[in-house]
């Protein structure tokens, strides 16, 4: 049964039993009303969500995990940890973007343990430099620089500042201290 016809038959009873006069037209505005209401409070909703989305994607969590972080904050500090910030930086954009690469392993750890490819994984060095960020020391300038890089790194940022100028390096998959074919060198390393 429709709104409207519930509150005529109520109306009409009423009128019928003698509890209360009505004008007719008025009872007729009663079911707009509500729906108006209603409209009104579905509104109210729907701009809640809205709302609450917008609220949720400010407080997203990272697109990465700790253990990643991990990783390439101590891959970062032991190819640059000596490096300017822009170096430590690149170094965390070319792990990502081999990650991203067909050519390339499909994880942060398999691209970092890689054979051949990154000389603190078989120096000892990286085992240090994990060891070092378990126990909490990366609290250093030079430790909380490569964190920093590191995060932004993971979140997909491409960019370097180098000399004045913005870089995209979206596309470079190498770095060391000579790089054959090299289109970028910050610091002590080239990148391509």
């Amino acid at each position: 049964m429709s709104m409207k016809r519930v509150v005529t038959v109520i109306l009409m009873s009423c009128l019928l039993s003698g509890v209360f006069s009505v004008n007719v037209q008025a009872a007729e505005k009663i079911p707009a009303a509500v729906s108006q209401d209603r409209q009104a409070e579905q509104k109210s909703k729907e701009e809640k969500k809205v709302l609450a989305s917008s609220a949720m994607k400010a407080r997203k969590e990272p697109a990465y995990t700790k253990s990643e972080l991990r990783l390439m904050s101590a891959i970062i500090y032991c190819e640059a940890g000596n490096e300017p910030y822009a170096g430590k930086k690149a170094v965390g954009i070319v792990v990502m973007n081999r990650k991203r690469s067909k050519d390339f392993p499909d994880t942060i750890k398999e691209v970092i343990y890689q054979k051949g490819q990154f000389q603190p994984t078989r120096n000892g060095s990286m085992k240090k430099a994990l060891k070092a960020y378990d126990q909490g020391k990366f609290e250093t300038k030079e430790y909380k620089a490569c964190v920093k890089a590191a995060k932004e790194a993971l979140k997909g940022d491409t960019k370097v500042t180098v000399k004045g100028k913005t870089r995209n390096m979206k596309s470079y998959l190498f770095f060391s201290q000579y790089v054959k074919g090299c289109r970028l060198k910050i610091g002590g390393h080239q990148f391509k």
